[in-house]
Order: structure tokens, then C-alpha cells, then sequence
């Protein structure tokens, strides 16, 4: 358990107990400088309308309010909280900026990105989206930037959190995907079919019916994840913490306390998974499943 503390730094206590999202820094990436700036009140109708705007715009800033949650009872797309992203967009909030699903309200997810399309959020909530698709909080089919963001309480047939699809780019950092859900197959907090990097990311307390209980890398898939934590995650078939069928680098990362059939660490159906600096420890029943697949992975 020291050794989780130590390499997540600072950010491990605060992310498990219920990381608030304060005045941090500016991400380059997260919040590059754009064409139009525009400050959306705490109202859930007009941030959809500033976003719809802002797809028109095609690049387009938007500075959400701090304390204020943006609480959506009815969809504004058809299965979308919020317009489809088609332009180049961020959304950047302040302390405790949250997007959600009402909970009393029908399924609907909270993002969606189109293909050639980007999103970039930050310091930003995204909570209780719910689909019978891919991705309860975020389907990205083009490209997604994450920075000091929070995914929790969603749900979704795959990907409960988030979805990144055939084709698609994500890069999330210094972030917690906790408590979400996968109801059909897998990927509790994230499906992934594109390429995909974690950097400084926390994945506890995730579920999935079948494979992955945290992540579900599929054919095709990129995972990169450095410096983070897979931790206390479920699944109930191969993977507790990870499952693969694609390509799976971790550097620096702690997966521990996850449970799944076997693989109680991570299940790979093929030999794509390297292990650099990293933990895979205290797993049930088993650390990595099939046996002798992952060099560095002991069981």
C-alpha cells in the first residue's frame, strides 16, 4: 500500500475519498487557446445552447460556472444530454463544476464526440449518465482530452464511464473514473477499440458483468497507462482490473484489490501486455490470467 501512495503522489487520498476539482493549473492540451471564449451561467439549457453554438463556430472555448451543477432531466439530443460534439470545443469549469443526468430522469448519456471532432474538459464532473450503448458518460468517435476530470455513477451496456471507438484518440490525465458501470460485457469505467492514454488516472470501484471489470481493451485497442491506479474494481467474469485483446503497455502503475473469475489483475487473450515499474499485486483469485502470459506479472 506504500508503494500505491508513492506513485501516485498527492493525488491518491484526495481521488478515493472524493477528489474535488479546484482552481488547477492550465492544461496546454486540456485548455488550448481558441477562436471564441464564452462564459455559460449555471444554466443546463443554455450550456446546450452554447454548445450548439459552438459547433457552428467550429472552435469555441467555454468557461462553465464554478459550484453549479448543469442537471439534465430530458435529453437534448436523442440519447445525449448535450449536442454531439462536431467542432473543436472545450469545456473548462472551476470548484466543483459538475454536468449530470438527473437521477429521477429516463437513460441518456452525458457526451458524445463525433468523428474528426474534438473535446477537451477540464476540471469538470461528469456524472450519472446512463445508455444502452457504448459509453454512459462519454462516446468518443474522434478526439477526446481529459484533464483533472472526474467520471462517476455512469452506466452503459460497454465502456460505463467511457467509450473510446474504433478509429478514435483519448488522452485523460491527472483524473478518477470511480463507481461506474458496464451492463452488459465490459469495460466498468472504459471501453477502448482506438488509442488510448492514461496518464496520472485513478480507476476504482468499477464493475462489468463479464470482462474487465475497469478497463476492456478490445481488437484493434491501444492502452497506455502510466503512473496511475487500478484499484478495487470487480468483474464478473476474466479481468477484474483489466482486460485485454489488444495492446496494453502499463509504466508506473499499481493494479491491486481487484476481483474478477480469473485474472483477478488483469486477463489477456493474447501476449500484449507489458509491464514497466509496476505493481500487480493482492488480486483475486489470481494476479494475471493465463498464467506465465504477462512477464513481470507473478502470481
Amino acid at each position: 500500500m506504500g508503494y500505491f501512495s508513492r506513485i501516485i503522489g498527492g493525488m491518491g487520498a484526495l481521488a478515493l475519498a472524493g477528489m474535488t476539482l479546484g482552481a488547477a493549473a492550465p492544461s496546454a492540451q486540456a485548455m488550448p487557446r481558441l477562436a471564441q471564449a464564452v462564459n455559460v451561467p449555471c444554466d443546463a439549457a443554455t450550456l446546450a445552447t452554447a454548445i450548439q453554438t459552438a459547433n457552428g463556430a467550429g472552435v469555441a472555448t467555454l468557461f462553465l460556472a464554478p459550484n453549479c451543477i448543469y442537471n439534465y432531466s430530458t435529453a437534448t439530443v436523442p440519447d445525449d444530454a448535450l449536442p454531439i460534439i462536431t467542432g473543436d470545443i472545450a469545456l473548462v469549469g472551476g470548484l466543483n463544476t459538475t454536468i449530470r443526468r438527473d437521477p429521477a430522469a429516463p437513460g441518456f448519456r452525458i457526451l458524445e464526440v463525433a468523428s474528426g471532432a474534438t473535446l477537451r474538459v477540464q476540471r469538470v464532473s461528469i456524472v450519472g449518465g446512463s445508455t444502452t450503448g457504448f459509453g454512459g458518460g462519454i462516446s468518443n468517435a474522434g478526439t477526446v482530452v481529459l484533464d483533472h476530470t472526474i467520471l462517476s455513477g455512469n452506466q452503459a451496456a460497454n465502456g460505463g464511464a467511457f467509450a473510446n471507438l474504433a478509429g478514435s484518440n483519448a488522452m485523460i490525465s491527472h483524473s478518477v473514473l470511480k463507481e461506474n458501470a458496464a451492463g452488459s460485457i465490459g469495460g466498468g469505467a472504459v471501453i477502448n477499440f482506438g488509442t488510448l492514454t492514461l496518464s496520472g488516472v485513478i480507476l476504482t470501484k468499477n464493475t462489468a458483468p463479464i470482462n474487465g471489470g475497469a478497463l476492456n481493451t478490445q481488437p484493434g485497442g491501444v492502452s497506455n497507462l502510466i503512473k496511475g491506479a487500478v484499484q478495487n474494481n470487480t468483474a464478473g467474469g476474466l479481468g477484474g482490473g483489466i482486460s485485454n485483446l489488444g495492446t496494453v503497455s502499463l509504466d508506473g502503475t499499481v493494479v491491486g484489490q481487484n476481483r474478477g473469475s480469473g485474472g483477478g489483475g488483469i486477463a489477456t487473450g493474447n501476449a500484449d501486455v507489458t509491464l514497466r515499474k509496476s505493481i500487480v499485486n493482492d488480486n483475486f483469485p489470481d494476479n494475471c490470467s493465463p498464467l506465465n502470459t504477462i512477464p513481470g506479472c507473478v502470481n
